[in-house]
């Protein structure tokens, strides 16, 4: 079983299979890394339900967020080498529109935590996070990291 050291989470723009990350972030006892993010041309699905959900509007990407290179290089400078865990398998297809809109290749790795942990260990660990979700990246990332944390040292 392998203990998990960085954290990320992804918020998106809907759940439909065009939708697009909005946010990343990632959690570590060191160091945190946040960013909105700015959708591509070509990235035009909106969910409102999303937008209330995330309490981000289309307009507060397009002017506080970064383009999805910034954030891909961003990245690939803090964590070459990593091991990213994230809490849905889902947030694999957003790791990889992300990238494929930047053109780059990562030089990290994200896995769920059930690849890393095993089933039994993350369904422990998920009962462990909060019952209530922000829906914002740190956020989520951060409970993500203290629930592992309080998990292992049990």
């Amino acid at each position: 079983m392998e203990r998990p050291s960085f954290f990320i989470d992804f918020e998106a723009s809907g759940i439909a299979p065009d939708s697009y990350p909005i946010e990343v972030a990632v959690a570590s006892s060191e160091t945190s890394f946040s960013s909105l993010i700015k959708p591509a041309r070509y990235w035009t699905h909106w969910s409102f339900d999303a937008q209330d959900m995330h309490g981000l509007c289309q307009d507060q990407l397009r002017l506080q967020g970064d383009t999805p290179v910034a954030v891909s290089r961003r990245m690939n400078q803090l964590f070459p080498g990593q091991v990213l865990c994230s809490d849905s398998p889902q947030d694999v297809f957003w790791f990889d529109v992300l990238y494929e809109a930047a053109d780059l290749m990562p030089t990290f790795q994200l896995k769920p935590l059930e690849v890393l942990v095993g089933r039994e260990a993350a369904s422990d660990i998920y009962r462990l996070l909060p019952t209530t979700r922000h829906h914002r990246a740190l956020h989520d990332a951060t409970a993500l990291m203290n629930a592992c944390r309080a998990f292992f040292e049990a």
